[in-house]
């Protein structure tokens, strides 16, 4: 009765009751955001749900109203407060159970990995290429208790819920295809989002 799809495999040729089109504020990105344009503007329901950052709001109201459709926006606020923390991070001797750390490369995530399994401390290792099964068992160690820290790049920021108590930026630039920059507001805000999950902690810290 449900299907899932990434964005770019979003099927225009069905009808469906509703539609859940999540983290448009991609609308943006010079490399995929044609991907939500096409999923929004394509997509045949009666009801689309569109879920996005409040950056992306104004662009894609005017989107759809310029197609003469309805538009509601409802805005919702976090469930648990996200504290920045005010000692400063000295370096991995002070990571914690229940931390993520996060660096923008494959190389970085496994040199820390390395690093803090010369500490005696396991952690997962999440980044983008890494293949379906394999993120899946790096997950499920994290979740079990098998591994206490988890190292990744921004793509834990998308989809992924795990119970993390701290986020913790060892950088604060990336290269995103063209140059390497720093990080905006809103993809520090959706990473920094990953720690305090509801339900497990009552709040959050970066």
């Amino acid at each position: 009765k449900h299907r899932s799809s990434p964005v770019e495999k979003a099927n225009l040729d069905e009808y469906f009751d509703v539609v859940v089109i999540d983290e448009a504020q991609y609308i943006g990105n010079e490399q995929r955001g044609n991907s939500w344009l096409r999923a929004i503007l394509g997509v045949q329901s009666e009801e689309i749900h569109i879920c996005c950052s409040l950056n992306s709001v104004r662009l894609i109201r005017k989107i759809i109203e310029e197609c003469n459709d309805e538009c509601e926006v409802v805005y919702h606020e976090r469930s648990t407060p996200l504290t920045i923390e005010q000692k400063d991070f000295m370096g991995l001797e002070d990571v914690e159970e229940g931390d993520a750390l996060i660096v923008f490369s494959r190389k970085k995530v496994l040199r820390t990995v390395e690093q803090l399994n010369q500490q005696g401390i396991k952690a997962s290792a999440i980044y983008g290429s890494l293949p379906p099964e394999t993120r899946r068992k790096q997950v499920d160690d994290f979740l079990n208790g098998e591994t206490k820290v988890v190292v990744a790049t921004d793509s834990i920021g998308m989809g992924m819920n795990l119970p993390i108590k701290r986020v913790v930026f060892l950088e604060v630039e990336k290269f995103d295809g063209k140059e390497k920059r720093e990080l905006l507001t809103q993809e520090v805000k959706q990473i920094a989002g990953r720690a305090g999950r509801r339900g497990m902690f009552p709040e959050g810290k970066v």
